[in-house]
């Protein structure tokens, strides 16, 4: 019997062992990303920004969103709604609109200083984004945006 749970134990080890390392490298790029969303929205009232720093901003969110990319998410065993699997999925979607929204900006602004305007649509729309990964990694019930019909009466 002995043998049999020594050859049981020695076979599940390094599974047990992996499956763990994996779920601790999730969560610190699901920190990483965070924290570079948190960088830059922290910063961005602080200065108006120029094309160089938005593309700057732009390719750091690039760096997470192509490690969430190499991740091996479907290695992980919980695959649920509330899951870390999908947790970095939403943050890579979040850091792609980001993305697109500063490379954007940097594209309007080309040779000049963005507006005071722009600096706070900019802050305001990365704070949604920091809100939501916020709320999505406290655990908290997370709704999907109410679209508007445009419809006129």
């Amino acid at each position: 019997m002995l043998a049999l749970l020594v050859t049981y134990f020695t076979a599940f080890v390094p599974i047990w062992h992996r499956k763990r390392q994996l779920r601790k490298a999730a969560k610190r790029l699901l920190l990483n990303g965070f924290g570079v969303l948190e960088s830059y929205h922290r910063t961005t009232p602080n200065f108006l920004p120029v094309s160089l720093t938005l593309r700057g901003a732009a390719l750091s969110f690039s760096g997470v969103i192509d490690e969430i990319g190499r991740f091996p998410i479907y290695e992980l065993d919980d695959q649920g709604s509330r899951s870390i699997p999908r947790y970095l999925i939403a943050l890579s979607g979040n850091l792609a609109a980001s993305k697109l929204v500063l490379e954007n900006l940097a594209n309007e602004i080309e040779g000049r200083e963005a507006t005071l305007d722009e600096r706070n649509d900019l802050t305001e729309f990365l704070g949604d984004r920091l809100n939501f990964v916020r709320d999505m990694l406290a655990g908290k019930e997370l709704k999907r945006p109410q679209w508007t019909t445009g419809a006129v009466d």
